[in-house]
């Protein structure tokens, strides 16, 4: 791994209590001048949606499959960053999308994943909408239980049900 990443991934690892504060990350940076700062941006939901909407314009449903992509490269390195305190992954993992924004709640689970406040939650729709959190919620397990998983959306509050539900399966053959 890269000397710079795991600095920086370490400076915003996220514990019990949430992640470090910038200012605590900036210090480290001024401590090492070789820590490369992790930087993030925030979309609001709307924009979110405006951008749903203008991929499924111009590729339709294809766009679907890059969304589900996005989130498993985001997932990788959630994963990679829960991974240094193994017997708190999950809950590092969950701390780490309130964080950024993914989720207002997500509880992981043996199977499945219950997310709640989902930045991809939309207009009413016929189908599931969360594409970029089931990529990152599948690759969270992936790296957890080092298996090729199956993920699937089962219930999606864009289509009025209660909480976004992802559940995972081994995939056949694996």
């Amino acid at each position: 791994m890269i000397k710079g990443f795991q600095q920086s991934a370490l400076a915003m690892r996220a514990t019990t209590s949430g992640l470090r504060t910038r200012h605590q990350t900036l210090n480290m940076h001024h401590r090492n001048p070789e820590a490369t700062l992790m930087k993030f941006v925030k979309l609001s939901q709307a924009e979110f949606e405006e951008i749903r909407k203008l991929y499924e314009g111009v590729m339709s449903q294809a766009c679907y499959g890059l969304f589900f992509r996005e989130g498993m490269i985001l997932g990788e390195e959630m994963g990679k960053i829960a991974s240094q305190e193994p017997e708190k992954y999950f809950e590092i993992c969950a701390n780490l999308l309130r964080a950024r924004g993914w989720v207002d709640n997500i509880v992981f689970q043996e199977t499945t994943a219950v997310a709640e406040g989902s930045i991809e939650i939309g207009s009413q729709s016929d189908s599931a909408t969360c594409h970029r959190l089931r990529g990152i919620v599948r690759r969270i397990y992936e790296v957890q239980t080092h298996r090729r998983l199956h993920c699937e959306e089962i219930e999606c509050v864009s289509k009025g049900d209660k909480h976004c539900v992802f559940k995972l399966e081994q995939v056949r053959g694996e």
